[in-house]
């Protein structure tokens, strides 16, 4: 059985890194293959690192919001151990020192107990790009697509501003593939059919996302992750979807985050080839599995 025979929300797994996608949509407007979307947030990251050089204070403070220089579009589309190098003049790491870490609140038995409260270090500057933790197969089945984005850079009298387009493989929501199709300036992209079902937007990280021994659940009763999307009059913001699922708010509105910080999930999205091979039964998870 191949990919595209698969329906919408379907779950595959990849077999080298263990990560499960859901189906979003095949031939989906403006991409190509079958689309993909992570059915977890896979790691906690920030946007884009504090930049110390950079003249303009609040990106020099709080991170730059404009997504094609962000660290983490760069971690995502990267098949090296060393990704990083610097987007632009003033581009720093994504180092512990250059991101905020604060707090992850995983609220566990008993309820607000000192315990259930951590810090951890979610930096990622020296760790290898994302696209090393999966096979040469799935990597080269990969499609790489135009990505629409857009920046503030100026109030305009007319219109809104116009959306610039980067190849890569892989790459954040925007609002507007997400449904919130109002919080842009510009269309970026189209709501994918599996957002269709409001509740699809709602995930949680994995236990080695929150750097938890696997077979950890994570039951708190908010969790987010990063859009591409900038906010209107806010240049050194990015939005976030905070999903509830213990709660059963499933049309929670996108809101907003200082880049830099860290306590934020990464959910990103791909495109593959729709004759891509997949087992002609699920497991007892219900998930597929690649097959190459």
């Amino acid at each position: 059985m191949i990919i595209k025979e698969l329906p919408i929300g379907a779950k595959v797994r990849e077999q080298e890194s263990g990560v499960v996608f859901l189906v979003a949509g095949h031939n989906h407007t403006g991409y190509a293959g079958t689309a993909l979307i992570t059915d977890c947030a896979i790691k906690l990251a920030a946007y884009d690192a504090a930049e110390p050089d950079n003249p303009d204070v609040g990106i020099r403070e709080f991170g730059n919001g404009y997504y094609p220089d962000s660290n983490i579009h760069r971690w995502l589309n990267s098949t090296e151990e060393n990704w990083y190098s610097p987007a632009h003049e003033f581009d720093a790491p994504p180092t512990r020192k250059n991101t905020d870490q604060g707090r992850l609140d995983a609220y566990e038995v008993p309820y607000y107990s000192d315990e259930a409260k951590y810090l951890e270090d979610f930096s990622y500057a020296v760790e290898p790009g994302f696209l090393t933790w999966f096979s040469k197969d799935f990597y080269n089945s990969l499609l790489e697509v135009n990505v629409p984005c857009f920046i503030e850079k100026e109030q305009r009298p007319y219109g809104p501003p116009d959306p610039i387009y980067i190849a890569c493989r892989v790459f954040l929501l925007s609002g507007t593939e997400l449904g919130f199709e109002y919080i842009s300036l510009c269309p970026e992209g189209f709501r994918y059919g599996l957002f269709s079902d409001g509740r699809m937007r709602v995930c949680a990280p994995t236990a080695a996302a929150i750097k938890r021994e696997e077979g950890y659940v994570y039951d708190d009763c908010g969790f987010y992750y990063w859009l591409r999307t900038p906010i209107a009059g806010m240049r050194g913001f990015a939005a976030i979807y905070q999903s509830d699922h213990k709660m059963g708010d499933y049309s929670r509105n996108a809101t907003s985050r200082l880049p830099v910080r860290s306590i934020c999930g990464v959910r990103p999205a791909t495109n593959i080839r729709s004759d891509v091979n997949v087992t002609e039964n699920p497991d007892q998870d219900s998930v597929y599995s690649f097959v190459f």
